[in-house]
């Protein structure tokens, strides 16, 4: 069976790219108006804790641009990954189906406020 994250780093247009990482809309929105997921181009289940901070440093700082429109975002964590096998992380905005955001809380995830938010 194909990865569906392997199939998506090929087919799908990058909003962003960096290193060995690449930004994409996820196919299945979920009621949001944006939800983006950072996938590892290589095919691997986990990454290092150095990789990781400093990918999600990475992905938290684009974040902050990208749902410029709302105060906060959530980066939610991989505990109920769909597809387990392939390092990837979802960010997306608090609109959403119910069912979505029920889930969305029972999910650890930060609130991270975003540039619009931010005070001197």
């Amino acid at each position: 069976m194909k990865c569906k994250l392997c199939e998506a780093i090929k087919n799908e247009k990058p909003i962003f790219m960096f290193e060995d990482y690449i930004i994409v809309s996820t196919k299945n929105m979920k009621g949001h108006h944006k939800r983006i997921m950072i996938i590892s181009k290589g095919h691997q289940k986990d990454l290092t804790p150095i990789e990781n901070q400093h990918v999600m440093s990475v992905f938290t700082l684009f974040c902050q641009n990208y749902f410029d429109e709302e105060p906060t975002f959530a980066l939610v964590d991989s505990t109920y990954a769909s597809i387990p096998d392939h390092w990837h992380r979802i960010a997306c905005d608090w609109f959403g189906t119910p069912e979505e955001i029920k889930q969305l809380h029972y999910t650890p995830h930060q609130a991270i406020k975003t540039k619009k938010e931010w005070k001197p």
